[in-house]
């Protein structure tokens, strides 16, 4: 595809996706600016076999600012309220893992897959990380974990906003220390600082091999400087809903066509573990709110199965904690990318071991 390609099949890409985002806020479906535009190209595009096409500096530019937004609630409380967190935050992250392998070992039995593609398939996160080391394991199928991997998002990117609007209903707003004074009074020269350190904290992140580094980058370097120099201002509102359209076109690329002859085969067995995995990180919130003072929907959006910037998205829709959200989600992130592929790989590797000892 050249340049202009590019071009008409972006600006097909950006029309579908504004329209999908009017229809959302129509119908008063939660999170229209990303849902609206994610469902909306996805749709058009298996629908029609449309080449669309979506630059990867939009995406990453909405990463940034989401990344901004949610370190920007991080303060010098929040930081000793996550620290004291952090055993429940080991505890519910290996449920949670463990429980949605135990799903992937269940839709490998009932769908004929093998073992290690159910179970590649079903680690909560790290999609990019799985199908580099699904590569690298015998028996796993990349075309079926990346499968598996999209409906698992696309199912939590749907569920849980709607579950926690819906279902658990919306906290009392509370300020955070990012819209304390107002936006009245804020030097142009204060948004040009911040910007200048999420696209330092994104680069640094790159250079170090942070996971999703265009994200959890800006998150962690805008923390640093809301805790330890001062308040960051608040974004405008725009500029946070241009951040939401972006990756929700993103996302919606993502469903390749050539994935549908999966769909009759496998779709149904990947949706059911998914809202399973979701049931049972309500379960895992409900829990923490009993054991902790956090509230049930900042919990559950805590142990919630999807990304940080969807999480934090909603976070902030709901009035929940947006600084331990991200926390959890941040711990979540780093154990499944660090932790948990070791653990696989040495156990499949074993599992072929004994096999061939067997034959």
């Amino acid at each position: 595809m050249n340049t202009k390609q590019k071009r008409k099949a972006g600006i097909e890409a950006a029309v579908v996706g504004l329209a999908g985002a009017l229809l959302f806020m129509l119908l008063y479906i939660p999170l229209p600016w990303i849902l609206g535009p994610l469902t909306a190209v996805m749709v058009w595009r298996l629908s029609t076999g449309r080449t669309l096409y979506w630059s990867t500096a939009l995406r990453s530019s909405g990463l940034l600012v989401l990344g901004s937004m949610l370190g920007a609630a991080f303060t010098h409380e929040t930081v000793v309220q996550i620290i004291q967190q952090l055993p429940y935050m080991a505890v519910s992250t290996i449920a949670t893992v463990v429980f949605s392998l135990s799903l992937g070992a269940w839709v490998a039995y009932r769908t004929g897959l093998t073992l290690p593609s159910g179970v590649f398939g079903s680690v909560p996160g790290g999609l990019s990380q799985m199908l580099v080391l699904s590569e690298e394991v015998e028996g796993v199928d990349a075309t079926v974990v990346a499968f598996m991997q999209t409906i698992r998002v696309m199912s939590v990117i749907f569920a849980v906003p709607f579950l926690t609007i819906h279902g658990i209903g919306v906290e009392q707003a509370v300020p955070i220390a990012s819209s304390s004074g107002g936006t009245g009074n804020i030097d142009g020269w204060m948004y040009a600082l911040y910007a200048v350190i999420a696209l330092g904290g994104a680069w640094i992140g790159r250079k170090i091999g942070l996971p999703t580094s265009v994200l959890t980058g800006p998150l962690l370097a805008t923390a640093c400087c809301a805790i330890f120099y001062r308040p960051v201002p608040p974004l405008p509102h725009t500029i946070i809903l241009l951040s939401q359209f972006a990756i929700g076109v993103h996302i919606g690329l993502q469903m390749k066509p050539h994935m549908l002859g999966n769909v009759k085969k496998l779709g149904g067995y990947t949706i059911t573990s998914s809202l399973l995995l979701i049931l049972f990180s309500l379960l895992v919130a409900w829990l923490l709110t009993k054991v902790s003072s956090m509230t049930l929907s900042t919990a559950f959006l805590s142990t919630a199965p999807g990304g940080i910037a969807e999480m934090g998205v909603t976070a902030a829709m709901v009035h929940a904690d947006l600084s331990m959200v991200s926390g959890y989600q941040l711990f979540r992130v780093f154990f499944v990318i660090f932790a948990v592929p070791p653990v696989l790989t040495w156990w499949m590797r074993r599992l072929q071991k004994q096999k061939t000892s067997i034959l």
